[in-house]
Order: structure tokens, then sequence, then C-alpha cells
């Protein structure tokens, strides 16, 4: 740790990330929020519409993050976003060296923090600006998510009867639902991240998109046949209203695992990282 230094920690941060937000392939959010209002957000304001009543502003939010098929989406669309994470190409070698090691992996994980912070506020802010004019503010559900359904028992099955179900808003007020959501789903990412980062630091940078590849569908597959087994992989830990039933106060598996689920995953990768690039050595590594 004596060459432990803030500065050169956040230079390293600030390069990687104004490198990675200024790259051409951001346009890839964009087309992102379009599906996602067509699928999470238009159904929700089509049934405010037919009831001819406002929806509460987080609620297009939290049906994103409570969606099976958006929640595929989000991790596939981080990990082309950070495609080439950790990022070696000119003289990136050259500041390694300089920087060193620790400095370096602190940097990078500083790094992925801040993109994940940005890429979520990206979603939850698309998923708000729609309903300007159209929803109101408040720590309580609106009467579209809890009485559509009763009052178009026809449509009960639809998509946007569907997107915040019984279990969520009989369980959560809506500002606890968004805040765990948007934790959740960035400590989501952070463990891809790390994973990203432990394949470059072993030398084998591929493994990791391999590795994310299949942690990303072999959980939306167990959670889509709701198996127990879903409880080991971070997707189902992700979607708070699979943690509970609809009336019950019970949960089926209490938040607090997903919790501590995600906690241990990241610190053992962390310690991964730690002892790998005490072995790494930056002056004959390749650029990418």
């Amino acid at each position: 740790m004596r060459n432990f230094s803030l500065h050169k920690i956040l230079s390293v941060a600030k390069t990687e990330y104004i490198k990675w937000i200024t790259n051409p392939r951001m346009i890839i959010v964009l087309v992102m929020m379009v599906f996602i209002k067509s699928v999470a957000i238009d159904p929700l304001l089509a049934n405010s519409a037919e009831m001819n009543s406002p929806l509460n502003m987080l609620e297009p939010f939290i049906a994103v993050g409570n969606s099976g098929l958006v929640l595929l989406i989000l991790p596939i669309v981080y990990m082309t976003l950070m495609s080439d994470f950790p990022k070696v190409d000119g003289n990136a070698i050259f500041y390694m060296i300089r920087t060193g090691k620790v400095n370096w992996l602190i940097g990078q994980i500083l790094f992925s923090i801040s993109a994940i912070i940005t890429y979520i506020s990206a979603v939850l802010i698309g998923s708000i600006l729609p309903l300007f004019g159209k929803a109101f503010w408040a720590n309580g559900w609106s009467l579209v998510t809890k009485q559509y359904e009763m009052t178009f028992p026809e449509k009960a099955g639809g998509i946007g009867a569907e997107l915040l179900p019984k279990s969520l808003y009989n369980q959560l007020p809506p500002f606890s639902a968004a805040i765990q959501l948007y934790i959740l789903i960035a400590l989501y990412l952070f463990a891809l991240s790390l994973i990203m980062i432990l394949s470059y630091l072993l030398g084998i940078k591929i493994l990791g998109t391999l590795t994310n590849g299949a942690i990303i569908s072999i959980g939306v597959a167990l959670t889509s046949i709701k198996t127990s087994a879903m409880w080991l992989w971070p997707m189902a830990n992700t979607i708070i209203w699979l943690h509970h039933t609809s009336y019950f106060r019970q949960p089926i598996k209490p938040i607090s695992y997903s919790y501590i689920y995600f906690t241990g995953l990241i610190l053992a990768l962390l310690i991964l990282c730690i002892f790998a690039i005490r072995k790494s050595n930056f002056s004959t590594i390749k650029e990418v």
C-alpha cells in the first residue's frame, strides 16, 4: 500500500469513464430505451388512459426492473457497452505501468461503479420522462396498479396488468421497491464487471464474456421455470417480486438473502482480483 495514490486512482477512473461515455456504441442505450418503452412503459400508460387515472412516477421504472424480458436485456446491453473492459489500447499500457497495479485495479473498479450508476440512472430517467404531466409523485401505488384487474377482469392476463404483480405492490411501497431495485441491479452488474476484470488479469479475457453470458442465460432459464436453484444465480436475486407471495407477509425468500448473496459474491471476486493482480506483469501485458 506504499504506492497507493488517490490521485492516480481518480485519474484512471476518469480516463476510462471519458473513453466509455464518448464511445459511439452508447447509441445502443437509446435503442434499448425505445424497446423498454414499448414493452414496459406504453402498456402502463395505456392502462392509465383506459382507467382515466394517473400512474405513480416510479411505477414504470419498477415495472422495467421486475420484467423478466427487460432484466434479460439490461445485463446484455451493459455487457455490450463494456465489451472491451478493461480497455487496454494505445498508450494505456504505459500509464498502467506508471500508475501501479493497486491503483490501476482500484481505478478500474471505481470506473465500473461510475458506469453502472450512469447506466441505471439513464434507464430510470428514461422511464420517468414519458410520464411528465401524466403521473404523480408519492409513496403510494396508483389506482391503475391496484385496481386495473378488478376494473377490467377480462384483461387480467394482459401485459400491462402483469408488469406490477400483487406480490410487489401488496408487500412494498414504491419508494422502497425502486431503491431496492436500483441497488440490486447495480450489484448484479458490478459482479459481472468484476468477472471481466478477473478474467483479464488471468490473461483469458474471453473467459469473462463466456462466464457472464452463462450466468445471464442460466439465471434467466432457472427463473423462468421458478425452481429453487434460481436463488443461486444473480437474476432471481435481482427481481423483487419473486421474493414475496401475493398476500402473506412471510416471504418466499427474504430480501436480506439477496443482499448477503451479492455481498459474498462480490467480496469473493474482489479477493480473487487482488490475488490475480499480484501475479500479473504489466510490462508484458498484451494490448487488446
